[in-house]
C-alpha cells in the first residue's frame, strides 16, 4: 500500500512539473530608440508576434519603441544590468562600449552592401560579439541590413564645400572629424530628440538610413535628401546574455527562429523598399540630389585610416577589406 501511494504520488508530482514547466511563461522588455514605423521596429514586432504564437503566450515580449525608456546609451546600460533584455540600433555598441571596433561603422570602409554584412556575420562580428559578451554581458543576436546612411538638409549639398557652417547632427566622434573636415558644425543628439532639434533649427541637417529617415519622420522637418551613401550601416539586434542563456532548451529554440525570420523579413525589406520609400518622400516634396560621392570620399579616407591607428585595433581596417 505504501509502495503504490509513493509510486502515485511519484507521478503526480512529476506531471504537476510538467505541467508547470510547459506553462512556465516569460515576460521581458525590448527597448529601442528607433520610431515604431521603422524598418527595424515593423521586424521586431512581426517577431514579437511570431514568437508569442509558437509558444502559446509564453514568450511575452514587451516593445517599447521611440527613446521611451531612455536614448541608446541609457538602453545598453539597462541591457548590461538586465533591466530591459533586448535592444536594437545601428552599431551604437562599438562607439560606446567598444570603441576598438568603432571603424567597423566608418565612412567609406565597405566595398557595399553586402561586404559589410558579410564582416558583421562572420569572424570580426563574432570577435566583437565574443569581447562583448565577456565584458558587459550583452550578446548580438541578430543582424540585419539597414542601408547607406544619407544626408538630409535644409539646403542641396553637392560637394563637401556645400557644407560650409551647416550644423549636422552626427552619432559618433569619427563621424564628428569627418564632417569638420567637410566644413560642416557637427555636434551629436539622441535620436529620440532630433525630430524636434531640426524642426526647432537647433540643426540644419543630419545623416540616417532611408528607413530611418522615413521611420522617424525626418522628410517633414527637411528639404533635401543628399545621397551621400557615406557610411553603410546595419542593425544591431542585442539581449542580455544572462536572460537568453536562461531560456529553457524549447523557448531558446522558438526565440532564435522566429528572430531568424524576422531578420531575413527586415533584409528583404530593406532591399525591396528602400527606393520606393525615397520615391514617396520625393513625391511629398523632398528634393533628391545626386552629390559628388567620390569628392566626400577623397576627404574621408585619410582622416578614417589616422583615426583606426590610433583608436581601433590594430590591422582592423585591412580585416575588413579582406573579407570577400
Amino acid at each position: 500500500m505504501i509502495a503504490r501511494l509513493t509510486l502515485a504520488s511519484a507521478a503526480l508530482l512529476l506531471s504537476l512539473s510538467a505541467t508547470e514547466a510547459m506553462a512556465a511563461k516569460v515576460s521581458f522588455t525590448f527597448a529601442t530608440t528607433n520610431g515604431p514605423k521603422d524598418f527595424s521596429s515593423q521586424a521586431i514586432t512581426r517577431w514579437q508576434e511570431a514568437m508569442k504564437t509558437r509558444s502559446n503566450g509564453d514568450l511575452d515580449m514587451t516593445f517599447i519603441t521611440g527613446g521611451a525608456l531612455g536614448g541608446d546609451q541609457d538602453l545598453l546600460q539597462q541591457l548590461a544590468t538586465n533591466e530591459i533584455q533586448l535592444h536594437v540600433a545601428g552599431p551604437v555598441i562599438v562607439h560606446k562600449l567598444l570603441k576598438q571596433y568603432q571603424c567597423m561603422e566608418a565612412e567609406f570602409v565597405y566595398r557595399d552592401q553586402d561586404h559589410g554584412y558579410k564582416v558583421w556575420t562572420g569572424a570580426l562580428g563574432d570577435e566583437v560579439n565574443k569581447t562583448l559578451e565577456d565584458q558587459y554581458g550583452i550578446t548580438v543576436v541578430g543582424v540585419g541590413l539597414r542601408g547607406a546612411r544619407q544626408l538630409t538638409s535644409k539646403k542641396p549639398i553637392k560637394s563637401p564645400a556645400d557644407l560650409e557652417g551647416v550644423k549636422v547632427r552626427v552619432t559618433n566622434p569619427l563621424r564628428t572629424k569627418v564632417f569638420k573636415a567637410f566644413g560642416a558644425l557637427p555636434a551629436p543628439l539622441s535620436i529620440s530628440e532630433l525630430y524636434g532639434a531640426l524642426r526647432q533649427g537647433v540643426f540644419d541637417a543630419q545623416e540616417n538610413p532611408i528607413p530611418t529617415i522615413w521611420g522617424n519622420k525626418f522628410y517633414e522637418v527637411q528639404d533635401h535628401v543628399n545621397l551621400t551613401s557615406h557610411v553603410i550601416s546595419y542593425y544591431l539586434v542585442s539581449a542580455n546574455k544572462g536572460f537568453v542563456d536562461g531560456l529553457s532548451a524549447e523557448h531558446r529554440k522558438i526565440f532564435d527562429e522566429t528572430l531568424a525570420d524576422s531578420m531575413k523579413w527586415l533584409n528583404n525589406k530593406v532591399r525591396d523598399d528602400t527606393a520606393a520609400l525615397l520615391k514617396t518622400m520625393q513625391d511629398g516634396g523632398l528634393t533628391v540630389v545626386e552629390p559628388d560621392v567620390a569628392a566626400f570620399q577623397k576627404i574621408a579616407a585619410p582622416i578614417v585610416e589616422e583615426y583606426a591607428s590610433d583608436n581601433c585595433r590594430p590591422g582592423l581596417l585591412e580585416d575588413i577589406r579582406k573579407v570577400q
